[in-house]
């Protein structure tokens, strides 16, 4: 077949609006709809493009915040940006769904912007697969508490509060006693079994306002924002008391001890300064506890 390019201009249009995947619209320059393809007609769940033309993204309402949408539109229109891969949401049929647009704008033969057009695609089951392996890369697969970088990323969170509005809060950094001698006498089973009765008694434990994690190990450190003076000492009281718990959730009854350590956000200069202090006093607590022979990790 001879190429013919006044045939392929003329349905060039046609054949990529028909893409099924891409929403392409066009708009004036008061971002008021002009038109839509088939595919962005039918993602909104309209008939047809009487129900959007002369209407902006404010009047249609589908979504969440429409400034940054807006705004972006202003670029284009005004300023003869182009708008790459921004990303936001929309609201469809009472679902927030993750898009990705596209915007540049249209010219007259003299020049002048008189409108833009755009396409966007929808990247919401992208964005859910993310979310999901982030969310499982920041966990511990064996307690399902945080791991060690699900713990330094709100621990930024904490810092924050602290730094923005004086919210002082506390890391308590615990250790199970003879854990490796337990691990040695009942094998690694019962030992992950103990990990996890652990993990769940102390979460069981935590009000609002605190979290937790396992570092690695037999190593949990726990995040709580304080109210009040004493509250850290009753905290660790309460942790002390849930450990009674977890002999009766495992098969050899085993109530082991723990030793811990607890620093404040307010005698340190960061985030690391706290973790590091609270361990370093943790490894304290442990010399004192063999010391004074009250390792309580086999009774």
């Amino acid at each position: 077949m001879e190429f013919n390019g006044s045939y392929y201009e003329k349905n060039l249009l046609k054949a990529i609006f028909a893409t099924k995947g891409i929403k392409f619209f066009w708009k004036d320059k008061e971002r008021r709809f002009i038109g839509a393809n088939q595919a962005f007609l039918e993602f909104y769940g309209f008939d047809s493009e009487e129900e959007i033309i002369g209407r902006t993204d404010e009047d249609m309402g589908w979504h969440v915040d429409p400034v940054p949408f807006k705004n972006d539109e202003i670029r284009v229109v005004e300023n003869g940006e182009s708008i790459e891969n921004a990303e936001g949401t929309c609201i469809i049929r009472g679902e927030i769904r993750n898009i990705r647009a596209n915007k540049n704008p249209i010219y007259d033969d003299d020049g002048n912007i008189v409108g833009l057009v755009g396409y966007f695609i929808d990247v919401t089951d992208e964005v859910r697969k993310k979310e999901h392996t982030d969310n499982m890369n920041r966990k511990d697969s064996l307690t399902g508490l945080l791991n060690q970088e699900g713990l330094m990323e709100q621990l930024g969170a904490f810092v924050h509060g602290y730094i923005q509005r004086g919210l002082n809060f506390v890391c308590i950094y615990l250790n199970i006693d003879d854990f490796k001698k337990i691990n040695a006498e009942y094998g690694s089973e019962y030992s992950d079994e103990l990990l996890m009765n652990v993990a769940e008694c102390f979460s069981l434990t935590l009000a609002t306002g605190g979290i937790m994690a396992r570092m690695y190990g037999d190593n949990f450190v726990i995040l709580h924002q304080l109210s009040r003076d004493d509250q850290v000492d009753i905290l660790i009281s309460r942790l002390r008391l849930a450990l009674n718990k977890v002999g009766f959730m495992s098969q050899h009854q085993l109530t082991p001890g723990v030793s811990h350590g607890a620093a404040l956000m307010s005698e340190v200069k960061n985030g690391e300064e706290l973790v590091n202090l609270a361990e370093a006093r943790m490894m304290e607590d442990k010399e004192h506890r063999k010391k004074n022979n009250i390792v309580t990790g086999i009774s």
